[in-house]
C-alpha cells in the first residue's frame, strides 16, 4: 500500500471540506444578516455544504474519466519498439559470420583440450621413464609409452599388442603403477585392471578381483614402485 497517495488524498479532501465549510458559513451569515431565523440559516448552511460536495464529486469524476484520458490520448506515444530477431531479418552473410564464429570457438576449445591432455600425457610418460626404464628394455619402454597414451585418450589398445615383462619388478609394483596412472588421469581405479592384464605378462593369469583389491597398498613404501598421490610433486622432488 502506498501511504504517500493516501496522505495526498486526505489533504485534498481536507482542503475541499474546509473550503466548503467556509463557503457554507459565509452563506449562513448572509442569511442571518438578511433577517431570517436561525433554522433557515442552518438549513442554508447544510444546502451550501451539500452543493459544494456535489460539485467536488462532479469535478473529480470529470477529471478521472474525461479530461485525463483525453490528455493522455493527445500525448505522443513513446513506446519502445523492440526488434525481434528472426531468420527472416538476418542476412545470409550474418548467418555465415555467426556460424563461423561458433566453429572458431569450438575449434579453439578443442585445441586447448588437446594441448592440456598432451601435456598431461607427456608428464606421466616422464614419470614412467623414471620408474620403469631400469626394469624393461628400450623397445618395451617405447611400446609402454604408446599403451599409456591409448589409456589416457580412452582409445583401444592395438590388436597386435606385445605384452611387457619387467625384470625384478613384482606384481604389487605393477599394481601400484596402474593405480598411479588411473589416479593421475582421474579415471576409475578399477577400470585400469584390464589394461594391466593386457600390458604385463605376469598379470594375465590373475583374477580381476584380486588385482582390483591390491591396486593400493597401505605399506606401499616397501615396494620398488609405491603408490603416489601427486605425480607432478613427485617428479619435482626427484629432479631437484
Amino acid at each position: 500500500m502506498d501511504y504517500r497517495k493516501i496522505n495526498s488524498h486526505i489533504i485534498l479532501l481536507l482542503i475541499v471540506a474546509i473550503a466548503g465549510l467556509a463557503i457554507a458559513m459565509v452563506g449562513r451569515l448572509i442569511v442571518l444578516e438578511k433577517g431570517f431565523d436561525i433554522g433557515t440559516a442552518n438549513l442554508t448552511f447544510v444546502i451550501i455544504l451539500g452543493v459544494c460536495l456535489i460539485v467536488y464529486l462532479v469535478i473529480l469524476a470529470a477529471l478521472a474519466h474525461v479530461i485525463v484520458p483525453w490528455i493522455m490520448k493527445k500525448l505522443p506515444n513513446k513506446k519502445k519498439v523492440i526488434p525481434i530477431i528472426t531468420d527472416n531479418n538476418v542476412s545470409n552473410e550474418e548467418k555465415r559470420i555467426q556460424k563461423s564464429s561458433i566453429e572458431d570457438i569450438r575449434k579453439d576449445a578443442e585445441k586447448r583440450h588437446i594441448e592440456k591432455q598432451n601435456a598431461e600425457i607427456d608428464l606421466f610418460i616422464e614419470y614412467t621413464h623414471l620408474t620403469m626404464a631400469p626394469y624393461i628394455t628400450d623397445d618395451e619402454l617405447f611400446r609402454l609409452d604408446k599403451y599409456i597414451e591409448c589409456y589416457a585418450r580412452k582409445e583401444s589398445l592395438p590388436d597386435n599388442l606385445i605384452p611387457i615383462k619387467p625384470d625384478k619388478l613384482k606384481n604389487p609394483d605393477m599394481f601400484h603403477f596402474g593405480w598411479n596412472m588411473a589416479h593421475y588421469f582421474d579415471y576409475a581405479k578399477q577400470d585400469v585392471v584390464p589394461w594391466l592384464q593386457q600390458i604385463f605378462v605376469d598379470l594375465r593369469d590373475l583374477e580381476y578381483s584380486y588385482i582390483k583389491g591390491k591396486l593400493h597398498d597401505y605399506q606401499t613404501k616397501k615396494h620398488i614402485i609405491p603408490n603416489i598421490d601427486d605425480i607432478p610433486k613427485y617428479l619435482a622432488e626427484q629432479n631437484k
